[in-house]
């Protein structure tokens, strides 16, 4: 398989860390005939000629950890495909840079004159985000970098990235998954581990369970068999960061719950209402109203 290496211009470098694991999804899909197979699958098309799908791999990361993606030329559209198990509102803006980076490789590489008097083409970007979080998201939705920009009457942003995503948990959007056989046995794997650790089972033990259920029933038997080791090591990198991102959010939740309970106490404070009166209106019992009384005593 030929890969083309991109190399970034200007002054800026962002190296690689060479230990770092491609996700799962990066693994199966790295493959040309398996990613046109997908592709074909997205878009409705009947493409077999794997000559005409080029694979672009920045050669210097913008993020270490941006190892989700696939990024790959067929004909003239220009596709970045990547992997999300949490549901982030600035995937637009990560695009728009990645995009960024790719075009000025692509320019470079090319050898396109964007300072003279002819227009010069460029490929159609393409923007697919696959998600298979536990958190509840529709079939298929759209993201647009427009929903990044302050609104003002009259004023339409020159930029934007929309990004449609895509929910590829098992039992979820079937037509496609009916169209990519690689696609729907990469879903029933990550469901058969999530079935495992629900029923108790410690993750390196779901895992490896999984693996041996998905050899026994041939769901990506072969890929599962050659490289076994890294698709442990993958996933449960993978799901530790899924877990650690989860439980960022929740204390995140929870501060702004207590920081918004505060608040609330505070102002009845200023209206003379008692330790009683508060926990009364807002429904919490005496004590954890004093203790956060204390606090902004303390604070002040």
């Amino acid at each position: 398989m030929s890969h083309k290496k991109l190399k970034l211009s200007g002054k800026k470098k962002h190296h690689i860390n060479r230990n770092y694991k491609d996700s799962l999804f990066r693994m199966i899909f790295h493959n040309k005939k398996d990613l046109l197979d997908l592709y074909n699958a997205v878009n409705g098309t009947a493409y077999d000629n794997v000559d005409e799908l080029t694979i672009y791999t920045l050669e210097d990361a913008i993020y270490i950890s941006y190892k989700n993606d696939v990024s790959f030329l067929v004909y003239d559209i220009l596709n970045l495909y990547e992997h999300q198990s949490t549901l982030n509102p600035n995937m637009p803006i990560r695009g728009l840079i990645y995009f960024v980076r790719n075009y000025e490789a692509y320019i470079e590489q090319n050898h396109l004159d964007i300072y003279g008097n002819v227009l010069q083409k460029l490929p159609l970007p393409q923007y697919v985000v696959f998600y298979n979080g536990t958190a509840d998201a529709p079939e298929k939705q759209f993201l647009s970098l427009k929903d990044a920009f302050p609104v003002y009457p009259g004023k339409e942003p020159c930029l934007d990235c929309t990004l449609t995503m895509l929910n590829i948990n098992y039992g979820h959007n079937k037509e496609l998954m009916d169209r990519c056989q690689k696609l729907k046995e990469y879903a029933l794997f990550i469901h058969h581990i999530r079935m495992n650790v629900k029923n108790n089972l410690a993750l390196e033990d779901a895992v490896s369970a999984s693996i041996d259920i998905c050899i026994g029933q041939h769901i990506l038997e072969d890929f599962l068999v050659k490289h076994r080791a890294e698709v442990e090591m993958s996933v449960l990198s993978s799901f530790n960061q899924e877990d650690h991102d989860r439980i960022l959010k929740e204390a995140s939740r929870k501060e702004g719950q207590l920081i918004l309970l505060k608040n609330q106490i505070s102002k009845k404070l200023q209206r003379g209402c008692s330790i009683s009166e508060i926990a009364q209106a807002l429904e919490q019992d005496e004590e954890t109203i004093k203790e956060l009384v204390v606090d902004l005593q303390t604070q002040k």
